[in-house]
């Protein structure tokens, strides 16, 4: 699907123009072939940067093809299936275009002019693309870490394994986190260097540098908590196990002691006083004694 949208220094809102205009963003929500070659052929765009902008997996990067500036980067995009995703900004000559599987967030708040954004400024709409990028992140990062911060606190037995469940789909998640934020300050760093903006601008991109180095340091501070919750669960799993081991170990010992005895003097040959009238008793007290004298040995050795 593609769309265009314009806004003016002038005009008081964003408005969606049936048409491409002069200083427009144009915004590509999950293109069909025939709307690429249409996108490559109206705009002279590079085929293989637009399919790039397509592939989920692809690495934060900047690329120049004939004076278009292709930004690759990630965004985090409200569905459950895939938090993160690739999204293109394209700096052409007049026009601005955004690309994507699926629609971030931001961009609705945009065309409902919850956010200022003006089509005909290209790098000042670039720096409010990026910006807006970094805070999807911050707070989804935030989020997370308070998620993961309430749970560093629960005790063995409130740990369900939903809890589980829900901490390791959040370990997933910090980890692509931690990689995004590594590449896009890397990208941030080369747009510097091979942009040219306005003091203003730079500075605002150095501090997404800063932002980005905070939540960057702030995912690894969590999946160290995760892995420490991890830890921590898999000692108590394996020392309960341990105990449940000993007691039937022990339990297995105290009954298969007598039950060897009374076998022994359950066969039917001749046995030492098996004709005197105490000799049940004189049994029950040997396997007395033989249980008083194992649990005596097993607390001694602090075996329970």
């Amino acid at each position: 699907m593609i769309r265009y949208f314009k806004r003016t220094i002038q005009s008081k809102e964003i408005k969606e123009i049936p048409n491409f205009q002069i200083g427009c963003w144009i915004e590509v929500v999950d293109p069909t072939t025939k709307e690429i070659e249409y996108l490559v052929k109206k705009f002279k765009l590079d085929k293989k940067n637009l399919e790039s902008g397509l592939d989920e997996n692809e690495i934060p990067r900047l690329d120049i093809v004939d004076g278009n500036i292709y930004i690759f980067t990630n965004a985090v995009f409200n569905i459950p299936e895939h938090i993160l995703g690739t999204y293109l900004i394209t700096i052409g000559k007049n026009f601005v275009l955004t690309l994507s599987v699926h629609e971030p967030e931001f961009a609705e708040r945009i065309k409902n002019g919850e956010i200022k954004f003006i089509t005909t400024q290209k790098l000042k709409c670039l720096i409010k693309l990026l910006s807006l990028i970094n805070e999807g992140f911050e707070k989804t990062t935030i989020s997370i870490v308070k998620d993961v911060q309430k749970r560093k606190h629960l005790s063995i037995e409130e740990l369900k394994d939903e809890e589980l469940t829900s901490l390791l789909e959040q370990e997933d998640i910090l980890n692509d986190f931690v990689s995004s934020y590594y590449y896009i300050n890397l990208l941030y760093e080369r747009i510097i260097r091979k942009i040219k903006f306005f003091e203003q601008d730079k500075e605002i991109l150095e501090d997404l540098i800063v932002e980005g180095t905070q939540g960057f340091n702030l995912c690894k501070s969590s999946l160290k908590t995760i892995s420490n919750i991890r830890g921590y669960y898999d000692i108590l799993l394996s020392n309960r196990l341990n105990n449940i081991i000993t007691i039937l170990t022990i339990f297995t010992i105290l009954i298969s002691l007598p039950a060897a005895i009374s076998g022994l003097y359950g066969m039917n040959v001749a046995l030492p006083l098996q004709h005197h009238p105490f000799i049940f008793w004189y049994i029950l007290v040997l396997i007395a004694l033989i249980w008083i004298s194992f649990v005596l040995y097993l607390k001694k050795k602090r075996v329970i």
